[in-house]
């Protein structure tokens, strides 16, 4: 979707019919004036106030870090059908910040298609104004229903293996398109073989955990239902159990960010398998080293799944100058192989994988430590460095 601005209610000096520009007479402020932007590719939704003095925006500037200082001044409301704009109209949550010239609301939530927003700056309240009666400017617009395209679409959902460890931590959600936030927990199901839903599996926190682009989701199993002796897995009982059958469900009526509801449901179907209480262990994963000269990939394969979303990050390739190699990084669906294939040919000598130790297997057991600490049982291994080097030799073609 393209950047676009809505029109604009304007502060600025009077111009009377007949006056003409005089080169000595002192250039006059530019207006004050809102801005809607739509967003877009790189560009997020938000509201802008341009043609502030220096003074005041350097003052705001100093008090976007709180945001109640800032709404007194300049706030961005909803406006229930039929109501005009009032000053008292509540805030819609978001951040304020100033950059360069200009006084940026980004709100929390994408603004909701066919509802009015007024948007209204007190001139009188800045913190430099020299002009306490000046009044306010404000801007009102109603978000425009979108274009359907075609309907978002469950992608992908990690972990991919059809028998999955009982005390799973978590699982992504892939969509083909962003999807509407704080609705998630209402729409994802967990079904046991009776196809009866069970009880809250999910961790349900007030902030969902969406990637950047709003097309993955991370859902965290209730950890109190997974690790033994905590009263929710004693009440409860846990989440899955070994050896029966379930059911991932994705409703079909969950919205996209443009409200419009998925194209059909998804559904899952995978068995529980025994726990998995032991730490990922780089000195058992195999190592496919390339031959110097080449652009081959280079190949890790693990003895175990391991959380594929981390996989995108944990782990770097640096070259015998110690230096990080760039390239091209390729995770299996299973989360069982990593590929690297370098941007230049790799260079003969010895070369290492640096490990985040925070690398986890799907069971939330990291390289740093288990997930489940038994104070009872022997002692666990642990490690308190950041990181783990693996090396790797990459020689000369024979």
């Amino acid at each position: 979707m393209s950047r676009c601005f809505a029109s604009v209610v304007m502060l600025s000096t009077i111009a009377f019919a007949g006056d003409a520009p005089d080169e000595n007479r002192p250039a006059r402020p530019a207006p004050v004036a809102i801005h809607w932007s739509a967003g877009g590719p790189g560009v997020r939704q938000g509201v802008e106030v341009v043609g502030l003095d220096g003074p005041s925006l350097e003052a705001l500037s100093k008090l976007q870090d709180d945001p109640t200082s800032v709404s007194s001044r300049f706030r961005v409301s909803v406006l229930p059908q039929g109501q005009t704009a009032s000053r008292d109209a509540t805030a819609i949550v978001g951040t304020y910040q100033v950059v360069g010239k200009v006084l940026k609301f980004e709100p929390r939530y994408p603004f909701e298609p066919g509802l009015r927003y007024v948007a209204r700056i007190r001139l009188s309240a800045l913190p430099t104004n020299p002009s306490p009666g000046a009044p306010d400017v404000t801007s009102e617009y109603t978000w425009p229903e979108p274009e359907r395209g075609d309907p978002a679409v469950v992608t992908r959902v990690d972990p991919t293996g059809n028998r999955l460890p009982e005390n799973l931590l978590k699982v992504y959600l892939h969509f083909s398109k962003p999807m509407s936030r704080g609705k998630a927990y209402g729409h994802v199901r967990i079904l046991d073989a009776s196809g009866r839903a069970l009880k809250a599996p999910f961790l349900e926190l007030g902030e969902e955990l969406w990637d950047p682009s709003g097309t993955r989701l991370t859902l965290l199993l209730d950890p109190g239902r997974i690790k033994r002796g905590l009263r929710p897995r004693e009440e409860d009982g846990p989440i899955l159990e070994a050896g029966k059958t379930y059911t991932l469900v994705v409703d079909r009526d969950w919205s996209d960010a443009d409200g419009f509801p998925l194209r059909e449901a998804f559904r899952r179907r995978f068995q529980a398998g025994p726990p998995d209480e032991a730490q990922p262990d780089p000195k058992t994963w195999k190592v496919a080293a390339p031959a110097a000269g080449s652009t081959d990939p280079l190949t890790v394969t693990f003895p175990e799944a391991l959380d594929r979303a981390m996989l995108d990050r944990a782990i770097e390739v640096r070259g015998p100058d110690g230096r990080t190699v760039a390239g091209c990084l390729e995770v299996s669906p299973e989360g069982t192989r990593w590929r690297f294939r370098p941007e230049r040919a790799w260079v003969a000598g010895t070369s290492h994988l640096v490990i985040d130790a925070e690398l986890e297997d799907l069971a939330g057991n990291s390289i740093a430590r288990p997930f489940e600490l038994d104070v009872l049982g022997p002692v666990t291994r642990t490690t308190e460095t950041k990181t783990v080097i693996l090396p790797f030799v990459t020689g000369k073609n024979p």
